[in-house]
């Protein structure tokens, strides 16, 4: 009885050697924080990871924390499901006038990736988001849109997000 747990453990132990269970590396979009960011994304179990991102959104420094349920990890592409938390929109003016409706929202985010394995560890990530913004930044962005002397870019009701992330075992 003993020694069937003592293999049934070093077969987990062997399991969880082979797999990548840390993910490190650069994007940009929402999961890695901004424009220029960075994630790391640990994987406690095969299904299942935990991540958080920062990087800069030209307003400040963005971030985000969240967790990731893997559809197929063992495949060379795998669609995941995501939710998140923190930033999902910047208003950012860069004159003197327009700098008074600088925000950033931080609110709840959806969305899915999808992990597209490199060989043996890498992966590329892409990835499509629904951000739940803040009233007071959506009320914020409406003042911003109705300001004559303002011209903006729209305000997207999906994000989108890019990265590179290295394998560690």
């Amino acid at each position: 009885m003993l020694l069937g747990l003592i293999g049934n453990f070093t077969f987990a132990q062997e399991e969880v050697q082979k797999r990548t269970i840390c993910y490190i590396g650069p994007g940009m979009g929402l999961d890695y924080g901004g424009i220029f960011g960075a994630k790391i994304e640990v994987l406690p179990i095969k299904y299942f990871g935990l991540f958080a991102g920062g990087g800069y959104t030209l307003l400040s420094f963005g971030w985000n924390v969240g967790g990731t349920v893997k559809i197929l990890p063992d495949k060379k592409v795998s669609p995941n499901l995501m939710c998140m938390y923190g930033y999902n929109a910047v208003l950012f003016g860069m004159d003197s006038y327009s700098k008074k409706y600088n925000m950033t929202s931080y609110g709840v985010t959806a969305g899915i990736n999808i992990d597209i394995k490199i060989g043996e560890k890498n992966k590329l990530t892409p990835g499509l988001f629904v951000p739940f913004r803040s009233q007071k930044f959506k009320d914020n962005y409406e003042k911003a849109e109705n300001d004559p002397n303002m011209s903006l870019t729209p305000l997207w009701p999906i994000g989108m997000s890019v990265g590179f992330n290295f394998g560690i075992q």
